[in-house]
Protein backbone atom coordinates (compact mmCIF):
# COMPACT_ATOMS: atom_id res chain seq x y z
CA UNK A 1 0.00 0.00 0.00
CA UNK A 2 1.29 3.21 -0.89
CA UNK A 3 1.09 5.75 1.83
CA UNK A 4 0.75 9.47 1.95
CA UNK A 5 3.90 11.21 3.09
CA UNK A 6 2.33 12.65 6.48
CA UNK A 7 0.11 10.86 9.05
CA UNK A 8 -2.33 12.67 10.74
CA UNK A 9 -1.57 11.47 14.64
CA UNK A 10 -4.08 10.91 17.09
CA UNK A 11 -2.13 11.31 20.78
CA UNK A 12 -4.44 9.52 23.98
CA UNK A 13 -2.62 8.72 27.45
CA UNK A 14 -3.58 4.63 27.50
CA UNK A 15 -3.94 3.69 24.69
CA UNK A 16 -2.12 1.09 21.47
CA UNK A 17 -3.52 0.14 18.26
CA UNK A 18 -1.60 -3.19 17.42
CA UNK A 19 -1.33 -4.59 13.90
CA UNK A 20 -4.62 -6.65 12.95
CA UNK A 21 -6.52 -5.50 16.32
CA UNK A 22 -9.55 -3.06 16.17
CA UNK A 23 -9.78 -0.02 18.31
CA UNK A 24 -13.32 1.46 18.95
CA UNK A 25 -13.25 5.32 19.79
CA UNK A 26 -15.15 8.08 20.38
CA UNK A 27 -14.23 11.42 18.58
CA UNK A 28 -15.27 14.42 19.95
CA UNK A 29 -12.43 16.75 20.46
CA UNK A 30 -12.88 19.45 17.71
CA UNK A 31 -9.20 19.18 16.22
CA UNK A 32 -9.91 15.13 16.08
CA UNK A 33 -13.31 15.57 14.32
CA UNK A 34 -11.45 17.89 11.78
CA UNK A 35 -8.93 15.03 11.26
CA UNK A 36 -11.50 12.17 11.03
CA UNK A 37 -13.38 14.81 8.07
CA UNK A 38 -10.08 14.84 6.29
CA UNK A 39 -8.83 11.61 6.55
CA UNK A 40 -12.03 9.93 5.73
CA UNK A 41 -11.91 12.23 2.51
CA UNK A 42 -8.54 11.20 1.71
CA UNK A 43 -6.73 8.00 2.62
CA UNK A 44 -8.60 6.77 5.57
CA UNK A 45 -5.20 6.39 7.73
CA UNK A 46 -4.74 7.78 11.24
CA UNK A 47 -2.03 7.02 13.55
CA UNK A 48 -2.47 6.28 17.08
CA UNK A 49 0.32 7.29 19.44
CA UNK A 50 0.96 7.08 22.93
CA UNK A 51 1.22 10.64 24.64
CA UNK A 52 4.55 10.37 27.10
CA UNK A 53 3.58 10.69 30.97
CA UNK A 54 5.60 13.13 33.32
CA UNK A 55 5.23 15.88 31.21
CA UNK A 56 2.80 18.88 30.55
CA UNK A 57 3.88 18.81 26.83
CA UNK A 58 1.90 16.86 24.04
CA UNK A 59 4.70 14.38 23.38
CA UNK A 60 4.04 10.95 21.86
CA UNK A 61 6.03 7.76 21.49
CA UNK A 62 8.01 7.55 18.76
CA UNK A 63 6.46 4.54 17.85
CA UNK A 64 2.67 4.32 17.09
CA UNK A 65 0.11 2.28 15.59
CA UNK A 66 -1.11 2.89 11.96
CA UNK A 67 -5.58 2.43 11.87
CA UNK A 68 -7.66 2.37 8.52
CA UNK A 69 -11.22 3.62 9.43
CA UNK A 70 -13.17 0.79 9.06
CA UNK A 71 -16.38 2.16 9.77
CA UNK A 72 -17.35 5.84 11.33
CA UNK A 73 -20.99 7.08 12.32
CA UNK A 74 -21.23 10.59 12.60
CA UNK A 75 -23.46 12.30 14.88
CA UNK A 76 -25.42 15.50 14.49
CA UNK A 77 -23.48 17.26 17.41
CA UNK A 78 -20.28 16.92 15.10
CA UNK A 79 -18.44 13.94 17.51
CA UNK A 80 -18.55 10.43 15.35
CA UNK A 81 -17.78 6.93 16.55
CA UNK A 82 -15.41 5.10 14.64
CA UNK A 83 -13.69 1.39 14.31
CA UNK A 84 -9.57 1.33 13.56
CA UNK A 85 -8.08 -1.90 11.99
CA UNK A 86 -4.83 -1.61 12.93
CA UNK A 87 -2.30 -1.93 10.17
CA UNK A 88 1.31 -1.67 11.28
CA UNK A 89 3.99 -0.36 13.70
CA UNK A 90 5.22 3.08 12.62
CA UNK A 91 8.13 5.37 13.61
CA UNK A 92 6.92 8.80 13.94
CA UNK A 93 9.86 11.48 12.81
CA UNK A 94 9.52 14.64 12.71
CA UNK A 95 6.45 16.76 12.96
CA UNK A 96 5.09 18.16 9.87
CA UNK A 97 2.08 20.45 11.34
CA UNK A 98 0.86 21.00 14.97
CA UNK A 99 -2.63 22.73 13.97
CA UNK A 100 -5.43 22.06 13.15
CA UNK A 101 -4.46 18.75 14.71
CA UNK A 102 -0.70 17.19 14.44
CA UNK A 103 1.04 15.46 11.49
CA UNK A 104 4.45 13.65 11.31
CA UNK A 105 6.74 12.10 8.81
CA UNK A 106 7.26 8.09 9.08
CA UNK A 107 7.99 5.02 8.31
CA UNK A 108 7.05 1.93 8.94
CA UNK A 109 8.96 -0.46 10.91
CA UNK A 110 9.97 -4.00 9.75
CA UNK A 111 10.01 -6.78 12.22
CA UNK A 112 13.28 -9.04 12.14
CA UNK A 113 12.82 -12.56 13.49
CA UNK A 114 15.57 -13.76 15.53
CA UNK A 115 15.70 -17.70 16.19
CA UNK A 116 12.96 -19.45 15.32
CA UNK A 117 13.52 -22.53 17.42
CA UNK A 118 13.26 -19.60 20.44
CA UNK A 119 9.98 -18.49 18.01
CA UNK A 120 8.24 -21.77 18.27
CA UNK A 121 8.80 -22.71 21.96
CA UNK A 122 7.38 -19.32 22.96
CA UNK A 123 4.66 -19.72 20.79
CA UNK A 124 4.08 -22.85 22.26
CA UNK A 125 4.25 -20.93 25.64
CA UNK A 126 2.50 -18.15 24.61
CA UNK A 127 -0.72 -20.37 23.64
CA UNK A 128 -0.27 -22.35 27.22
CA UNK A 129 -0.66 -18.63 29.01
CA UNK A 130 -3.35 -17.44 26.44
CA UNK A 131 -5.13 -20.89 27.84
CA UNK A 132 -4.59 -20.35 31.39
CA UNK A 133 -5.34 -16.57 31.51
CA UNK A 134 -9.30 -17.47 29.88
CA UNK A 135 -9.72 -20.43 32.21
CA UNK A 136 -9.06 -17.91 35.09
CA UNK A 137 -11.75 -15.45 34.11
CA UNK A 138 -14.34 -17.19 31.37
CA UNK A 139 -16.19 -13.52 31.38
CA UNK A 140 -13.27 -11.99 30.24
CA UNK A 141 -13.91 -12.82 26.78
CA UNK A 142 -16.80 -10.33 26.22
CA UNK A 143 -14.69 -7.60 27.76
CA UNK A 144 -12.11 -8.46 24.73
CA UNK A 145 -14.62 -9.10 22.12
CA UNK A 146 -14.60 -5.72 20.95
CA UNK A 147 -10.89 -5.12 20.51
CA UNK A 148 -10.98 -8.24 18.21
CA UNK A 149 -14.15 -7.01 15.91
CA UNK A 150 -14.74 -3.32 16.97
CA UNK A 151 -18.29 -4.42 17.95
CA UNK A 152 -18.97 -2.01 20.83
CA UNK A 153 -21.04 0.63 19.15
CA UNK A 154 -24.70 1.75 20.66
CA UNK A 155 -26.78 -0.49 18.77
CA UNK A 156 -25.02 -3.17 18.05
CA UNK A 157 -26.53 -6.78 19.34
CA UNK A 158 -24.64 -8.48 22.15
CA UNK A 159 -22.04 -11.37 21.00
CA UNK A 160 -23.33 -14.55 21.85
CA UNK A 161 -20.75 -16.86 23.86
CA UNK A 162 -20.18 -19.45 21.26
CA UNK A 163 -19.33 -16.59 18.61
CA UNK A 164 -16.65 -15.09 21.30
CA UNK A 165 -15.23 -18.41 21.71
CA UNK A 166 -15.00 -18.91 18.41
CA UNK A 167 -13.42 -15.80 17.66
CA UNK A 168 -10.74 -16.28 20.59
CA UNK A 169 -10.10 -20.28 19.24
CA UNK A 170 -9.25 -18.34 15.72
CA UNK A 171 -6.99 -15.94 17.57
CA UNK A 172 -5.17 -18.73 19.60
CA UNK A 173 -4.57 -21.12 16.73
CA UNK A 174 -3.54 -18.47 13.96
CA UNK A 175 -0.35 -20.09 11.96
CA UNK A 176 1.97 -16.40 11.62
CA UNK A 177 3.08 -16.20 15.18
CA UNK A 178 3.94 -12.21 14.73
CA UNK A 179 0.08 -11.57 14.23
CA UNK A 180 -0.93 -14.04 16.97
CA UNK A 181 1.87 -12.06 19.41
CA UNK A 182 0.21 -8.44 18.07
CA UNK A 183 -3.66 -9.90 18.62
CA UNK A 184 -2.53 -11.13 22.02
CA UNK A 185 -0.90 -8.10 23.05
CA UNK A 186 -4.04 -5.81 22.25
CA UNK A 187 -6.51 -8.11 23.84
CA UNK A 188 -4.87 -9.46 26.98
CA UNK A 189 -2.27 -7.29 28.61
CA UNK A 190 -4.16 -4.43 30.11
CA UNK A 191 -0.86 -2.52 31.31
CA UNK A 192 -0.13 0.73 29.36
CA UNK A 193 2.94 0.31 29.66
CA UNK A 194 3.66 -3.17 28.53
CA UNK A 195 1.58 -2.57 25.62
CA UNK A 196 3.85 -0.01 24.43
CA UNK A 197 7.46 -1.48 25.40
CA UNK A 198 5.77 -4.61 23.20
CA UNK A 199 4.85 -2.52 20.55
CA UNK A 200 8.79 -0.68 20.07
CA UNK A 201 10.25 -4.05 19.81
CA UNK A 202 11.09 -4.89 16.49
CA UNK A 203 12.16 -7.99 16.71
CA UNK A 204 9.75 -10.53 17.00
CA UNK A 205 11.89 -13.22 19.69
CA UNK A 206 12.46 -10.07 21.75
CA UNK A 207 8.71 -8.93 21.13
CA UNK A 208 7.61 -12.71 22.49
CA UNK A 209 9.87 -12.56 25.31
CA UNK A 210 8.22 -9.51 26.13
CA UNK A 211 4.71 -10.64 26.00
CA UNK A 212 5.30 -13.87 27.67
CA UNK A 213 7.00 -12.39 30.63
CA UNK A 214 3.54 -9.59 30.97
CA UNK A 215 1.17 -11.78 30.39
CA UNK A 216 2.64 -14.39 32.96
CA UNK A 217 2.60 -11.16 35.40
CA UNK A 218 -0.89 -10.48 35.10
CA UNK A 219 -1.53 -14.24 35.25
CA UNK A 220 0.19 -14.19 38.83
CA UNK A 221 -1.37 -11.00 39.79
CA UNK A 222 -4.99 -11.89 38.88
CA UNK A 223 -4.19 -15.09 41.09
CA UNK A 224 -3.29 -13.20 43.67
CA UNK A 225 -6.42 -10.98 43.94
CA UNK A 226 -9.03 -13.95 43.58
CA UNK A 227 -10.49 -14.53 46.74
CA UNK A 228 -9.15 -18.06 48.66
Amino acid sequence: MEYPETMPVMMLPNATLFPNTMLPLFIFEPRYCKMLQRSLKAHRLIAIAMRKSGTDREIPHKVAGLGMIRAAVKHADGTAHIILQGVERIRLHRAAAYKPYRTHHFKPIQTSRGSESRIRSLRQKLLDLVNMHLEQDASFMASIHPLLTGESHPGKAPMTESSMQGTLKQMVRTQDVEQLSDLVSGTLITEARAKQVIMEESNLESRLNHLVAFLMAEIFCRKRKRPS
